[in-house]
């Protein structure tokens, strides 16, 4: 009976043993793994250790870190959780576990992680960033609910399952970094070494088109190229490559330039901002090719990646290294920099107040002048890694995006801008009248009808001003609107409105609803005999009786208004300067006055309802200063004034034409039209 008891329990002991030996020996091998970056087949290995039995803990945080390290921090989440659960004793599992949250947009959860952290954190750096993230945590809700009219979608003609990712257009050509393709796997993420590819329009859709892989002195097997920047004349490419996985920790990515001889690119340089034992990537030139910006995680910065700049000297040597500072680098990861035809600063990071992971953020100017960081907010932006945006023009562009929905892994996205502009013309009028005893003074006058009618002659409303003599009327953007003004006891006015020429830019309007107010106003002479009105701009030449052709358009409006007021007769007086004697200038403005009247009778007005009269000199203008004082411009006056060009303005003002009403019949006794 002990021998048969006692061989089966062996049997056990020496199961168990083989079990537990296996699930070492694959943890082991994924720690070697890890160690050297290769986290992909690190994942692998601890996974088939955890399946042995290995410690949960340490596998599950082994395990997160690899796919965070990896740019995965999503796929992470869940395996923080174990390690957590699992007891692990690093506390980076704490920290990390709080973004993996975010990154998957569960903010609640995340903010009560980063306080746990709080709790037992004791690295420095953690500790900041996670009070730092608490923070940006408190304004996710003014980036969520962000007014954006932006569509966006994803580019399904050129993605692939595989990355594709930082979008630039160059010469009607989409250049852009892929992992399709590649001929040999890295180790770190388990996709394909990534290259630089051109997408070709074909104009068949808006997005489809053909791919093309730069050429072999570009793209190498054994490495990633990617990010590439072009100068102006597209002559100079500067890119990224490296990250064989050769070095421990990946540090062996850098920035290459090439140039352009006869079409063909030339073998690429190592350019000189690159430090050897630092990360450097996603460079982009700017407009003028003169400065250089860069990520890079070399000494000295704020933590993590940050951007850099350099210039180009005098010489064509790029040197003056400098990190472009706060307000942009944080603690966090900034990569991605990107400048703007109109100049605007965009990048991606991760430590300013997001919606998860990476986002894209832009520099501005607040009220005071300062800069200050604003997130761009949805569709671009989404709690994944939103990165490598570029503008086509101020509305529509690119950007990159791993959000759920896509094709696989990394996508280019493109948006554009559906924001509608609505504008309301709007006619701000005012109805006022003149009598004998006050003139020029205006009154208001409430309770006038106004007519509002079309080019046509449509009738398209009639309204009435109010006790203050106030209304209004939306019109319609390049058109033409007369108002007809009316009121018992009043001449009627008629005055015509345009709004052709005067269409607001849509650079100057802001998104949704917008209101651009005209103002109109309209005085009505009282009906009484003897009040006088200046017409606007009917002027002479000097020593001259000819009609001016502005002139004919100001005597118009006498037609009309005699038109519209058959009751009334008037005067056209005419009035000269000072200059040369009285009696030729009596004679000068009575031809003047004549030849007024002439053009009125000859459209349409009978003669016996308008006389002319020349006064020449004898009647100066009375005009009201700013200071509500009246100056008479008389000869003596005139010449005190301090320039010739005052003088002779002042001179034209004098060669004005005036109408006096000298007559109204009676509104029973029918007035014969011409014609009748």
């Amino acid at each position: 009976m002990n021998r048969i008891l006692i061989l089966p329990l062996f049997a056990l002991f020496v199961i168990l043993n083989g079990c537990v030996s296996s699930a070492t020996k694959s943890f082991n091998k994924g720690k070697a793994k890890f160690d050297q970056a290769e986290y992909q087949p690190a994942i692998e290995n601890f996974k088939q250790g955890l399946a042995k039995g290995a410690p949960a803990g340490p596998s599950n945080y082994y395990i997160a870190e690899a796919y965070r390290r990896s740019n995965r921090i999503q796929e992470a989440e869940p395996f923080y959780k174990a390690a957590i659960d699992g007891k692990t004793t690093d506390e980076e599992a704490y920290f990390w576990y709080a973004y993996a949250l975010k990154s998957t947009g569960k903010y609640e959860a995340a903010g009560n992680q980063f306080k746990d952290y709080l709790k037992i954190g004791t690295n420095f750096d953690y500790i900041n960033r996670t009070k730092n993230e608490i923070e940006n945590l408190k304004v996710l809700n003014d980036i969520v609910n962000k007014k954006n009219f932006y569509e966006i979608q994803n580019m399904s003609d050129l993605n692939t399952s595989d990355a594709e990712y930082s979008p630039v257009m160059y010469d009607k050509k989409l250049y852009f970094t892929t992992s399709r393709g590649a001929a040999k796997m890295h180790l770190a993420t388990g996709t394909g070494f990534t290259d630089i590819y051109e997408y070709v329009f074909d104009g068949v859709t808006k997005t489809s088109g053909q791919a093309k892989r730069l050429p072999d002195i570009i793209n190498t097997i054994d490495a990633h190229e990617a990010t590439p920047t072009f100068s102006k004349d597209g002559n100079t490419m500067i890119f990224s490559r490296g990250n064989t996985g050769s070095k421990k920790g990946g540090q062996d990515v850098d920035i290459f330039m090439t140039t352009k001889v006869n079409g063909e690119w030339t073998l690429p340089v190592l350019c000189p901002v690159s430090d050897p034992n630092a990360w450097d990537s996603s460079p982009w030139l700017s407009e003028n090719g003169k400065t250089l910006f860069f990520s890079s995680n070399r000494e000295g910065g704020n933590g993590g990646l940050d951007i850099y700049k350099a210039t180009m000297d005098a010489s064509g040597v790029w040197g003056s290294v400098t990190n472009i500072g706060t307000p942009i680098n944080t603690r966090g990861d900034e990569l991605f920099p990107y400048m703007s035809k109109e100049g605007k600063f965009f990048f991606s990071s991760d430590g300013h107040p997001s919606l998860g992971s990476l986002d894209v953020f832009t520099v501005v100017k607040d009220a005071k002048g300062q800069f200050k960081i604003e997130n761009v907010g949805r569709p671009i932006n989404t709690s994944y890694d939103d990165f490598g945006i570029f503008y086509v023009d101020t509305l529509n562009g690119y950007v990159s995006s791993n959000r759920p929905g896509g094709k696989g892994d990394d996508d280019i996205y493109t948006f554009f801008n559906n924001i509608v502009y609505n504008v309301h013309y709007l006619v701000d009028g005012r109805t006022l009248f003149q009598d004998k005893e006050t003139y020029p003074l205006e009154h208001i006058l409430g309770g006038a009808t106004i007519k509002i009618t079309n080019a046509k002659g449509d009738t398209l409303t009639t309204m009435m001003s109010d006790s203050l003599g106030a209304f209004k009327y939306e019109v319609k953007p390049e058109e033409n609107y007369t108002f007809f003004v009316s009121k018992e006891g009043f001449a009627t006015e008629q005055v015509s409105f345009s709004t052709i020429g005067k269409t607001v830019p849509k650079e100057k309007l802001k998104p949704g609803e917008n209101e651009s107010v005209m103002t109109v106003k309209i005085v009505l002479p009282k009906k009484e005999k003897g009040i006088t009105l200046v017409i606007d701009n009917i002027y002479y030449d000097f020593d001259k009786a000819d009609i001016r052709p502005d002139a004919a358009i100001e005597l118009f409006k006498i037609v009309e208004f005699m038109s519209n007021n058959t009751d009334i007769k008037v005067e056209l007086s005419s009035h000269t300067d000072a200059r040369g004697s009285a009696v030729y200038n009596r004679k000068l403005a009575q031809r003047r006055a004549d030849s007024a009247v002439a053009y009125i009778i000859k459209k349409g007005i009978s003669k016996d309802r308008i006389t002319a009269k020349g006064y020449g000199e004898d009647k100066p203008l009375v005009i009201n200063m700013e200071d509500g004082t009246k100056v008479t411009l008389t000869e003596a006056y005139i010449n005190s004034l301090p320039t010739k060009e005052a003088q002779e303005d002042a001179h034209q003002k004098n060669r004005r034409t005036e109408m006096t009403i000298t007559g109204i019949s009676d509104p029973n006794i029918k007035v014969k039209k011409k014609g009748e």
